[in-house]
């Protein structure tokens, strides 16, 4: 049985840090005081320091983002959510894909995975595409489990290379978490 090892691993974040308006927003929100002081106390606790996403700022206290995507009373739905993990997502994979330096000829599959977003015809045919990758590529979504997808992928990827040993498998994990706030007054929530 052969080998399976990580040949190169890298990253990328979108462009905008959004966690110091996040938290300044979401305290500003809460029903009472004591709340607004707790969550504020459990932000700091937290050790987050940067929360990225590629929604744009607002310099207005009342606005989260500068995109007008969240406007309190009126949260985007499904569709716009969708929407904008559409137009975002390939940007934010091929600033990550780049940095691979990978051979296209030699990728055999493409796994991807996301719980934040998916659209048809999807990512995986852009990133085909875009990087000349050869179109009989086996293509895989593991799609609606958090972050243990990529815990999979890893797992699916091992069990192909272990049945063909000349396997090259590109993985993707994409994440647009900021898409996915849901408006609250509550604490608990």
């Amino acid at each position: 049985m052969g080998q399976v090892y990580l040949n190169r691993i890298a990253t990328a974040v979108p462009g905008h840090d959004i966690h110091a308006k996040f938290v300044d927003y979401a305290a500003r929100h809460m029903k009472s005081e004591r709340d607004r002081n707790m969550f504020t106390r459990i932000a700091g606790k937290l050790q987050i320091d940067h929360r990225y996403s590629v929604l744009n700022n607002s310099n207005d206290p009342q606005r989260l983002d500068g995109d007008d995507f969240y406007i309190r009373g009126n949260s985007p739905d499904t569709g716009r959510r969708m929407e904008f993990y559409k137009r975002h997502a390939f940007s934010l994979a091929q600033q990550a894909l780049d940095k691979l330096q990978f051979n296209p000829a030699e990728i055999t599959h493409l796994i991807i995975t996301s719980c934040t977003g998916f659209y048809a015809p999807g990512i995986d045919l852009e990133i085909i595409r875009h990087y000349n990758i050869a179109p009989s590529v086996e293509r895989n979504f593991i799609g609606f489990m958090g972050c243990y997808a990529a815990i999979n992928a890893l797992k699916m990827a091992a069990h192909i290379v272990r049945s063909d040993e000349a396997a090259q498998v590109l993985i993707l994990n994409l994440e647009l978490c900021t898409l996915h706030l849901q408006e609250t007054t509550e604490m608990e929530t």
